[in-house]
């Protein structure tokens, strides 16, 4: 059988292993501000920018588009980005939603505050609603603005566009 130490290994082990789950389950935090600074991170990149929650029906009908988007042109100069607009306190159920989804891309859950101020650092023509897509060129300009849910074809459409324009 196992003595003392052996069964205190492994319970730390366990502990451990249980800590390390909890921690993978928080998705970061995101001002509009951060929002920003992960734009201009991926410059000379076309952006993909999703804002969604996961009490919208429409947002978790086209997520599985975003996340076939991501799979498919990551490795050609595409990076998808997904800000969840669920209150804080849903952080929980934002992060089972991604790993059901397998979502890979950089997600992201607004932080608590003022939500005026971070649509407008988001982009001060977007009316609030979700979810809302803003594509952008490798220059880090909006190339496109896509209001409602779309299927993967339609987002794959304006990327291939996005990806064809000279900068």
């Amino acid at each position: 059988m196992f003595n003392s130490k052996t069964v205190g290994a492994i319970a730390l082990l366990i502990a451990g292993a249980v800590a390390l789950a909890l921690a993978a389950a928080k998705v970061p935090q995101i001002d509009g501000a951060g929002v920003q600074k992960e734009l201009a991170k991926r410059k000379g990149k076309v952006v993909v920018l999703n804002l969604w929650a996961t009490w919208c029906a429409p947002c978790r009908q086209e997520f599985p588009a975003l996340v076939k988007l991501h799979d498919k042109y990551r490795r050609q100069g595409v990076e998808v980005i997904v800000v969840s607009v669920d209150d804080i306190a849903a952080q929980d159920q934002v992060a089972d939603f991604l790993r059901q989804q397998k979502a890979k891309m950089p997600a992201f859950i607004k932080k608590p505050g003022d939500s005026e101020k971070f649509i407008n650092a988001v982009d001060r023509e977007w009316p609030g609603a979700i979810p809302y897509t803003v594509v952008y060129d490798r220059t880090g300009k909006p190339f496109a603005k896509l209001l409602g849910d779309h299927t993967f074809e339609q987002f794959e459409a304006v990327v291939k566009k996005a990806l064809a324009k000279r900068k």
